[in-house]
Order: C-alpha cells, then structure tokens, then sequence
C-alpha cells in the first residue's frame, strides 16, 4: 500500500530529484505494485481529505517508486486511474503524472509534481483548509520533516478544486 499512499498522500499531495537524475547515479527500480482494487476512504497520514465530508477513492491500474541513489524517489503511475465518490457525485481521473521528492538535509522533503495527480493538501491553521486537488502539468510544493504543509503547491500547473465538484 506504500506506493498508493505516496502517489496521493506524498504528492500532497508525494521534488526536485529531476534535476539531480541525471547526476545522481543508478537508479533502483521495484517492480509494479497493483494498487488496492477495493474502494477506501481517501485520506492522508494525518486524515486530511474534504472538509466536512469523507471520499471514497477506488484505483485501476499500477504504480512503482524507483528509489534515487541521492535518497530522492520517483513515483510514476502509467495508465493509473482514480474513482472519487462523496455525496452521491462520482468523478474520474486520470492520474498518470510522476512525482519527484527528494529529502533535504533538514528532513524537510522538496516535492515536484509533473503530469495529472492527485494531491492532497492538508490544512494550515489561519491560511486555508485541507482539500483534494487535481493538477495538470508542473506543480511544485514543500513538506516539513513531520509531513505537514511547508510550502503550498505552486506552478504554471493547472488546478481543480476536486472537494468543490463533491461537495453537497
């Protein structure tokens, strides 16, 4: 469940190893991991989904991380699909964009999200709530060493507030 995890939660919502690829050496990569085929309550390590109502989230398809030598991690997911249902909407995604982190020598973790993915974003008291958003092309964000919020996804992306399509 890892890699299904760090496909949503990480790029959160799951980094600049783009960059780096190119100089950091061999790369290992894990076989592809089928993604559970159950339907499950969509939520972070810290719970984070819509505010005021649960998702249920149900994945097709596989995804893998290839681990850098540079102790990044590349998250890529081909063919990957997301079903979103809450309050009676169903929505469908393609999520097939790749996610690259790469921890900082303060634990903190640089995170670039490229592609289509799903990110979701936990809330930051006095700034905003949490959410599910759907990003199309470059988007760039910050964790803390804890996994919170450091930075909010950023970019020339484009950005879809998925919990306002599910709300009542």
């Amino acid at each position: 469940m890892k890699n299904w995890l760090t496909r949503i939660a990480m790029p959160v919502t799951v980094a600049a190893t783009a960059a780096l690829a190119g100089i950091a050496g061999p790369a290992a990569a894990a076989p592809p991991t089928p993604n559970p085929t159950d339907p499950f309550l969509l939520e972070d390590v810290f719970g984070n989904d819509c505010p005021g109502f649960d998702v249920t989230a149900q994945l097709t398809g596989k995804s893998k991380e290839i681990s850098q030598g540079n102790g990044g991690v590349i998250a890529i997911s081909p063919g990957m699909t997301i079903t979103l249902t809450a309050n009676g909407k169903t929505l469908k995604y393609l999520i097939t964009g790749t996610t690259h982190t790469q921890t900082l020598s303060d634990g903190s973790k640089e995170v670039v999200s490229v592609g289509k993915n799903l990110l979701i974003v936990p809330a930051v008291k006095g700034q905003h709530v949490e959410g599910l958003f759907y990003t199309t092309g470059n988007v760039n964000y910050a964790l803390t060493p804890a996994g919170g919020e450091g930075r909010l996804f950023s970019g020339p992306g484009q950005v879809v507030d998925v919990c306002a399509l599910l709300a009542p």
